[in-house]
């Protein structure tokens, strides 16, 4: 009965393909059967769309296979902007018949003008963008208002030459938008008042002012933390309530400053040192070594020593900050720079 059914079913798909065949013939082609070009009034692809160009009218490119669909040649040009004649390239499209051709419009000198033109309105468009982003920057930047008035322009050159060339040789070459693997730097003086966040301010308002890259919506590329102040920061999320939405975390600290491309601290060493305080600068540090992002400290910590960065920081931390630092530590001595100018 299987059998049956199945020479059954053998003869139905026969039938139908043979009426398929007969209603369709040229899409079948049997043994013996001549390919489809050769049959009589078979047209290509091609031949049916030239075929319904012409009923429309049009004309078409003449099919010779040798021919290209496009050439180029040089030939004598004349330039629309200052009609002089130049060696410049046509191009032949043979897609229709007769052939069209694109011929060079600008000479050499005239192209160069005006692309040197289109960049200049361009950077000048920009310009007029970077004006309120630089405003932007300097409020969020975090530095004390009085610092930002402080600029490589108004210290006085003949105090701290040295250090000052160093300060300004690093802001200038400085890329915020290429910050990685830039040599960080640690400002040290055993007095106060020797102008370290001057030039710490100096550095910020250079690196905002000349800042030339393409204006955006981003946050600013600049943090200036105070050490003491930013350690008591993230001791004070310690004792926020789990309910409490109104205060920021720790996470949020790290975060506000984890990828910044210039990160600067200011007055380390006058918080206590503890675990708490190694334990937070690792984590700083370890951040910006694995980024390999900069960090500018001032302090009147020696690096090493009794009463020195080793101890508020540990030793890992100092290790890695005087490998940042190329093993070069600017250290600044003499009379305090606040009381000659009669400055805060």
């Amino acid at each position: 009965m299987a059998e049956q059914d199945k020479n059954s079913n053998e003869d139905i798909k026969k039938q139908r393909s043979q009426l398929f065949k007969e209603k369709y013939p040229d899409v079948f082609r049997g043994e013996n059967d001549p390919p489809r070009e050769a049959r009589p009034g078979f047209q290509s692809l091609d031949q049916m769309l030239m075929g319904i160009v012409k009923q429309a009218g049009g004309n078409t490119v003449s099919q010779n296979p040798a021919k290209p669909k496009q050439e180029t040649r040089i030939d004598e040009c004349t330039c629309r902007t200052c009609d002089n004649k130049f060696e410049g390239e046509v191009i032949s499209y043979n897609y229709v018949d007769p052939p069209k051709e694109l011929w060079a419009s600008e000479c050499p000198s005239c192209h160069k003008a005006r692309l040197q033109r289109e960049s200049e309105e361009l950077e000048k468009k920009r310009e007029t963008h970077r004006i309120p982003l630089r405003e932007k920057w300097r409020k969020e930047c975090g530095m004390p208002a009085h610092l930002l008035l402080k600029t490589f322009d108004n210290w006085d050159r003949r105090y701290q030459k040295e250090t000052f060339w160093i300060a300004t040789e690093w802001a200038k070459g400085f890329n915020l938008d290429s910050p990685r693997g830039y040599r960080s730097l640690i400002f040290y003086s055993d007095n106060p008042g020797v102008g370290k966040g001057h030039l710490m301010s100096g550095i910020v308002n250079h690196l905002i002012q000349f800042w030339k890259g393409v204006p955006r919506l981003m946050k600013c590329p600049i943090r200036f933390e105070s050490g003491p102040s930013l350690v008591r920061r993230i001791r004070a999320t310690y004792h926020i309530r789990p309910d409490d939405q109104h205060h920021e975390r720790e996470d949020e600290v790290y975060n506000s400053l984890a990828g910044v491309p210039l990160l600067l601290l200011d007055d380390v060493g006058k918080e206590k040192p503890s675990d708490f305080t190694r334990e937070t600068y690792w984590y700083i540090i370890d951040e910006r070594v694995k980024a390999g992002l900069p960090v500018i400290i001032s302090s009147r910590m020696p690096i090493e020593g009794s009463n020195s960065l080793l101890q508020l920081m540990g030793k890992d931390t100092v290790d890695r900050l005087f490998g940042m630092t190329g093993g070069v530590i600017e250290e600044m001595t003499g009379k305090s720079y606040r009381r000659m100018h009669s400055i805060p």
